[in-house]
C-alpha cells in the first residue's frame, strides 16, 4: 500500500510539470503572435544617399562616360540621373530611379557662364528640387577637374542642410596647371608666394566648411611622362580642408603610361567605394 502511494505522488508530480511546461509554451506562442511584424524594423543600409557628381565642363561626352563608368564599376546596377540648370534656375531631370537604388548617381551639368558665387547657388537649388523630387536627405559629392573647383566652392558656401556627408575631389586644379606654381611630384602644400588667386580665395573661406565633413582628395602621378596637372597643385586642397574638417585623406595613383587624367582608371571606384563605405 505504501509503494502504491508513493508511485501515485510521484505520478502527480510529474503529471504537474507536464502541465506547467505545456501552458509555458502556450503562453510564449500568444507572446510570439502579439509580436511587431519584421517589416516595422528600419535597416539603414538601404537608406538613399545619392552620389552627386560635378565634372570638368571641358570633358567630351565619350570622356564624362568613360571616367563615369570607372567610377560606377563597384556600383553599376544603380541608376543614373542627370540634372541641368540654367542661368535663371530652371531644372530639368532626364532619367528615372527605381525603388531599389539606394545609391543612385546625379549628374549636375552648371552653366559655364557663371562666377563661382553664382555656382553654389545654382547646384543648391538643383539639391533641394533632387531632395524633393527623388526623396533623400543625406548625399555625397565628387568632383572631378574643374568641377572639384565648384565642389569645393560650394561646400564654402552652403547650408549645414545642404552639406554632403563625403566630398571626393578627383585631379582638381586647386593650384592651377603652371610648371611654375607647382612642382610634378612634390606633395608638400603649396606656398603663400606660389599660390593662385583661386587658391588663396578658396584658402580664406575654408572656415566656413562643416567640420563634420569627410574630404578625400584623389591624385594622379605620372611616373615616366609628363603631366598636365602637376601633382602638387591636386593636393593642393589639403590647405584647404585639413586645417577645418576631422576627417581628411588623400590618395595618390601611380601611372607608368602617359597622362590619363585618371580618366580610365579603375581604382577610382575602390577608392571611392572605401572611403564611403
Amino acid at each position: 500500500m505504501k509503494a502504491t502511494t508513493k508511485q501515485v505522488l510521484t505520478g502527480a508530480a510529474w503529471l504537474a510539470i507536464l502541465l506547467a511546461m505545456i501552458g509555458g509554451v502556450m503562453l510564449w506562442q500568444h507572446q510570439v503572435r502579439k509580436a511587431k511584424p519584421l517589416t516595422t524594423v528600419t535597416v539603414t543600409s538601404t537608406e538613399r544617399i545619392p552620389m552627386v557628381l560635378l565634372l570638368d565642363s571641358h570633358l567630351t561626352h565619350n570622356q564624362k562616360q568613360q571616367l563615369i563608368t570607372n567610377i560606377q564599376h563597384t556600383s553599376a546596377s544603380q541608376s543614373m540621373v542627370t540634372a541641368t540648370i540654367t542661368t535663371t534656375g530652371a531644372v530639368t531631370f532626364k532619367g528615372q530611379l527605381l525603388n531599389s537604388d539606394n545609391r543612385p548617381y546625379l549628374q549636375v551639368q552648371l552653366p559655364t557662364a557663371v562666377n563661382a558665387e553664382q555656382q553654389a547657388q545654382l547646384i543648391k537649388r538643383v539639391l533641394t528640387l533632387a531632395q524633393q523630387h527623388f526623396e533623400f536627405q543625406r548625399f555625397n559629392l565628387i568632383g572631378y577637374g574643374t568641377g572639384g573647383l565648384s565642389a569645393t566652392n560650394y561646400v564654402e558656401h552652403t547650408t549645414t542642410h545642404l552639406t554632403p556627408q563625403h566630398l571626393i575631389l578627383i585631379a582638381t586644379p586647386f593650384n592651377g596647371t603652371s610648371q611654375q606654381n607647382n612642382h610634378r611630384h612634390k606633395t608638400t602644400p603649396v606656398a603663400s608666394k606660389s599660390q593662385t588667386t583661386t587658391l588663396a580665395k578658396l584658402i580664406a573661406h575654408r572656415q566656413s566648411i562643416s567640420p563634420k565633413l569627410k574630404v578625400l582628395i584623389i591624385a594622379e602621378k605620372v611616373v615616366k611622362a609628363k603631366q598636365s596637372l602637376p601633382l602638387q597643385s591636386a593636393l593642393a586642397g589639403q590647405s584647404v580642408f585639413k586645417p577645418v574638417v576631422k576627417s581628411y585623406r588623400q590618395k595618390i595613383l601611380r601611372s607608368w603610361r602617359t597622362q590619363s587624367d585618371l580618366l580610365d582608371n579603375r581604382q577610382i571606384g575602390n577608392a571611392i567605394q572605401s572611403f564611403t563605405d
